[in-house]
């Protein structure tokens, strides 16, 4: 049966990377797919650009007010502004892909639950934010007609903290832009671009938000045992930023690298589009992922996808990801002497190092937008 189906993704979505990709990927495989439902998207001011693209008769939007000015402006735009918006639409069902939904619309909802992060490292966020999460995050699971997780961890996380019905909830994980990691890599870019950050081969890569839980610190120190103990002559490249309250631990970080005499060998790029990061990836001897907590871990398929070999940490999604190492090595994402080992092996056993890029790149095969949208929408339509 045919559904008038609405998308809320309220906020700044530009500034959020998990929530910006996740909307714009969802969209185009939206817009290739062959659904016979019509959509409504509902965003925040100036933030149509980012889908406009794949935006056609059955898929429009609509904007609600407010929600780009802040943390707390997302927040009453999303609980008292947007239920009026989506009464006005005649939604038959409202998918919320960011954790919480509107408690006071009377639209069937389901909610995606994308991360528990704050339930395991409550530090991480700042005060206000983690009231707002745990206030927030309970009610919408407990309202919502269905709940979609991005793995089994954070199906098993619903379950534990939030006391809700296993049934209720389905696992859909997100999917990989293959083609960018994989395809139209120009040669001069790539030079001009190493240049610009003193990039030279060979060197360790990491990718994502600089936040003291996903352990950049260790992987430092890791970096630091295989030049000083094994010789290891190459660089370590970190591609991300500190946000918010993690700019100090940014700033920790710089510290570290500077007592450690690691200036030129240690690269700090900052975010980095995707267009960019993928001749990071590619030309890679390793990514290095020792992150403490993870949903779904979009990075490890990024690297995939790029061929190149992953060390990883060996807790919440990580074995799910990786079919318990079978993809990647796992290692406790705290203990250096680990990681480093890892790491060792895997640049300097060339045999293992070609299992590692064959099984990942057999595993992100079967990670794709279009069943991510396929999947989501059986649970929008029950």
């Amino acid at each position: 049966m045919k559904k008038h189906i609405g998308i809320v993704s309220l906020g700044n979505i530009s500034e959020d990377t998990g929530g910006r990709n996740y909307l714009i990927n969802f969209t185009k495989a939206l817009s290739q797919s062959e659904t016979q439902h019509t959509f409504t998207i509902f965003l925040s001011p100036h933030q149509k650009h980012l889908i406009e693209h794949f935006l056609s008769e059955n898929i429009t939007v609509v904007e609600v007010p407010l929600g780009d000015k802040s943390s707390v402006a997302k927040v009453i735009s999303e609980q008292v502004i947007a239920p009026a918006y989506l009464a006005k639409e005649k939604l038959d069902v409202a998918y919320f892909p960011g954790n919480f939904l509107s408690l006071f619309s009377g639209v069937p909802s389901v909610v995606a639950i994308r991360s528990m992060l704050y339930y395991h490292y409550p530090y991480a966020v700042d005060k206000a934010r983690l009231w707002v999460r745990k206030t927030l995050t309970p009610l919408s699971a407990r309202k919502a007609r269905a709940i979609i997780t991005p793995s089994e961890d954070i199906k098993r996380d619903v379950v534990n903290f939030l006391g809700i019905d296993e049934k209720k909830i389905h696992v859909v994980h997100h999917g990989v832009d293959v083609e960018t990691f994989q395809k139209n890599y120009v040669e001069s870019e790539r030079e001009a671009l190493f240049k610009k950050f003193g990039v030279h081969l060979p060197f360790i890569m990491y990718a994502s938000a600089l936040w003291e839980y996903k352990n950049q610190d260790k992987l430092i120190l890791a970096f630091e045992k295989l030049w000083r103990e094994k010789g290891m002559e190459m660089q370590l490249v970190i591609v991300g930023k500190g946000i918010g309250a993690n700019e100090a631990y940014q700033k920790r970080l710089h510290d570290l690298v500077r007592e450690h005499h690691l200036d030129r060998r240690v690269i700090f790029t900052g975010q980095l589009s995707h267009a960019e990061l993928k001749y990071f990836y590619k030309y890679a001897e390793v990514f290095a992922y020792p992150s403490g907590y993870e949903s779904f871990g979009n990075p490890l398929f990024e690297a995939w996808a790029a061929g190149v070999p992953v060390v990883c940490a060996n807790v919440h999604s990580f074995p799910e990801m990786t079919e318990n190492g079978k993809c990647a090595v796992m290692v406790n994402p705290r203990n250096v002497n680990e990681l480093a080992d890892a790491l060792y092996r895997v640049i300097t056993d060339s045999e293992f190092k070609k299992r590692l890029i064959e099984a990942g790149k057999a595993r992100v095969a079967s990670f794709s937008w279009a069943k991510c949208v396929r999947q989501t929408l059986a649970v929008l339509s029950a």
